[in-house]
């Protein structure tokens, strides 16, 4: 552990990027372990950031990117580009923290356009974590939730310690579809990450979390100080 206050010139700014229940929050919670037992680096210093959690929350503050957000997904739309573009701007500009984790941002090729824009003042990285499908299936058939406080578990566990009942992920219920989208939309933009020769780190499916974030932060420690 480097045991000091981490003084960096510049945000370093993390794109977490796979398919639905590949194990992007177990990587970033590697990544966040890691940060802070290797690195030096507070809670504080440190902020993981999900575009679908940022738009929901527009969505029920109401705000003037809420509302053009609604007006279109009244429609049946996702949330367009340049409004999560926009969104994810103000963020990025706003939040206090030095280590900036992005759970599923670019998605879409019409966002991977704006990429280079919005981290240009930051430094950037990219991990990718290809899942084949079928793996995808396997983990997830097992996995629940409880229903009381939210904890993530295995079918096998049998119940949760606060008494709550296991219960299958809402979002996984609709996982085939969402696959579906990710391969249509998701992958391409992959693709075009990939081929722009940003510091890209593509991983395998199989690869653990806590390896994927000692490697990549040994990769990218240059950006730690």
């Amino acid at each position: 552990m480097i045991g000091r206050d981490v003084i960096m010139n510049k945000k370093f700014v993390i794109s977490l990027i796979g398919a639905p229940a590949s194990g992007k929050g177990y990587i970033a919670a590697s990544l966040i372990k890691r940060l802070k037992d290797d690195y030096g680096f507070e809670e504080s210093d440190i902020a993981a950031i999900s575009v679908g959690a940022m738009i929901r929350q527009e969505l029920k503050s109401h705000t003037p990117l809420g509302q053009k957000l609604a007006a279109n997904m009244k429609e049946g739309g996702l949330a367009p580009d340049s409004i999560v573009n926009e969104m994810l701007s103000d963020t990025l500009e706003n939040i206090k923290a030095k280590i900036l984790i992005l759970d599923g941002y670019p998605r879409t090729v019409g966002q991977v356009k704006e990429f280079d824009k919005l981290v240009a003042k930051y430094n950037s990285a990219v991990i990718f974590r290809d899942t084949p499908v079928d793996l995808i299936l396997e983990r997830v058939k097992n996995r629940r939730i409880c229903e009381k406080c939210g904890k993530a578990h295995d079918i096998g566990d049998g119940a949760c310690p606060c008494g709550g009942r296991l219960i299958k992920r809402k979002d996984d219920e609709v996982l085939p579809e969402r696959l579906a989208e990710y391969e249509e939309m998701t992958k391409p933009a992959v693709i075009e990450l990939k081929n722009e020769g940003n510091n890209f780190f593509w991983y395998e499916g199989t690869a653990e979390g806590e390896e994927i974030a000692r490697e990549f932060l040994e990769a990218n420690a240059k950006y730690l100080r």
